[in-house]
Formats: C-alpha cells, structure tokens, sequence
C-alpha cells in the first residue's frame, strides 16, 4: 500500500562512473529505437531524456535496465504489482525548482506536460505517470562526456492517468504558457498538470509500493488547482473586466489563494500606458486615472544596452 508524501523530488547525479554508464545505455538505446512516427512524438533529444530516466529508474528498483523487446508500447515498467508504469521526462540547462521566480517577486508554481494525443491514445494503456526532470549541460547529446558534472535527474511524483485526464488543464497548439522570467507558445496539443499535485516519493522504492487499490483511490482524488497563483488572478481580472465575475469575487480569490500583490500582466506594462496616453489624447480617459494606473503598472524607459 502506498503512503502519500509532499511530492519533494528526489535528486539523483548521474556524473559518477555509473551514471555514465546509464547515459551510454540510454545512447545506444535511442540509437536502435529512435521513433520518428506516431502522434505527438517527442523530438529524438527528448526520447533520448525518456529514455534515461526510464532506465535510471528501472536501475534503482533492481530491473533489468533495458526492457526486453517484446515489452508493450503502452507503458516503460510493469511493477509486480501489475502496474503498468509511463516514465515522463523533460529536459533542460535548469535544475527542477518546485516554484520558479519571476521579475514582479511572486513565484510560479512548477508544472509538467504531457501530450494530450498520447493521453487519449487507447494503445498507452499506462495506469499511472511517474514525472520526473533531467537538468543537463549546455552541450546535451547523450551520453554526454565523463568530465561533465550536470546531469542530474529529479525525480518527481505520481499521478494516475484517469486523474491526470480529468484534473488536468488541456491547452491547444500555440497557447501561452509562463516559466519563471520567460514566456513561450506550445508547439504541440498540452496537457498541463501542477506539481503539487502528484503524489510524492520519499524514496524510489515507494514505486514498489503503489497497488491496485491506490490507483482507484488516486482516480477520484480531487488536488489543487491546475494553474499558478497568477494566472488564477489574471483571469480573474479578465473575468471582471467580461461582466461575468465581479470585485467580490476577486477578494474571494486572493483570499483563497492567499496572494494580495500586484500581479504582472502579460503584455509589458509600457503597451498598457501607450493605450491609456492615446486614449487621453481622444479625451477618454484622465490624467488622475493614468496616475492610478501607475500605482499598480510601472513604466519601463529605455536606459541603454
């Protein structure tokens, strides 16, 4: 029977001689298996990450790192248990953050990503997701060389996949998405799901744990919400400004979500005083409700390279 703990990743450096070895495995595999076809396939740098973690992992539980060829495509690992296991893997020059940065000091709470085709793909009949991050040098082809020190792979949590389809927040091609400082559109149909929402590891072995039972529980398990603190906000405003959600509601929200700064908007807040100097130039809007604007949106002068 599994027992539920914050979902605090587990660290593993992967720049020893062993993890080097688990590098070149995950190279050669990739080399034999590469898989350019199927629906939202990821690119070979990221079968490659995939490829790592699930062997990391399967290495750590005692499995034979390698899974034979006749292994179905629906899943990575089969526990004892019977539990048909998806190792999820995302890679990148920044070590996994459980909350990330931002220029206006309030953090965005990490996320993962899935493939929405894959998620509704009848033929991956995982039952569960195991999430993890692969922080990695600037220079990332596996297997990497032995003098590089950062390959590190965060290993992250659980979700089961019914719970991930019907908690998660479903985003079409081209839709924005925030990281810390920067911003990005999705090249491919995402399935985003929070981090805190998994249920979390205090040790590999707690895979080895996870039974039937746990995964009908997990099913209807009802977590947190599916965006940052932020976005929550930010619609919220935009809601107000639609007619259908009112101030009360706002003071409702960041009641909930514990969160009275002034939230960043998405576009610069230089856009936002260019529309409100044009629209006093028309006599629409006054000097006193620029300078209200400008107690909750700063300016930004050009200063020099």
């Amino acid at each position: 029977m599994y027992k539920y703990f914050h979902p605090k990743p587990i660290v593993l450096k992967l720049a020893d001689e062993l993890g080097f070895q688990l590098r070149q495995k995950a190279a050669d595999y990739l080399a034999a298996n590469k898989n350019s076809t199927g629906a939202e396939r990821g690119s070979s740098e990221e079968q490659g990450f995939g490829a790592l973690a699930e062997i990391v992992i399967r290495n750590k539980l005692g499995m034979p790192e390698i899974k034979p060829e006749d292994h179905p495509l629906g899943y990575d690992i089969l526990l004892p248990s019977g539990i048909k296991v998806d190792v999820k893997c995302r890679g990148g020059a920044l070590p996994f953050k459980e909350e990330y940065e931002s220029s206006d000091g309030i953090v965005r709470e990490a996320k993962h990503n899935f493939f929405a085709r894959q998620m509704y793909d009848e033929r991956l009949d995982a039952d569960i997701y195991v999430m993890t991050h692969l922080e990695t040098p600037s220079k990332r082809d596996l297997p990497g060389t032995t003098r590089q020190r950062k390959w590190i792979l965060y290993i992250c949590g659980w979700a089961s996949k019914e719970r991930v389809i019907h908690e998660g927040v479903y985003l079409p091609r081209g839709s924005l998405t925030e990281q810390g400082r920067t911003w990005f559109t999705y090249r491919g149909q995402e399935i985003e799901y929070y981090n805190r929402n998994l249920n979390g590891f205090n040790e590999i072995n707690d895979l080895l744990s996870i039974e039937p039972s746990d995964i009908e529980q997990d099913k209807t398990h009802s977590g947190d919400l599916n965006l940052t603190a932020v976005d929550a906000l930010r619609i919220t405003y935009d809601l107000i400004g639609r007619g259908v959600l009112s101030e009360k509601h706002l003071s409702l929200v960041q009641k909930e979500l514990n969160l009275q700064k002034i939230v960043k908007p998405i576009l610069h807040a230089n856009q936002y005083f260019h529309l409100l100097k044009y629209l006093k130039e028309k006599g629409i809007v006054t000097e006193a409700e620029i300078e209200k604007a400008r107690n909750v949106l700063q300016e930004e002068p050009y200063t020099g390279i």
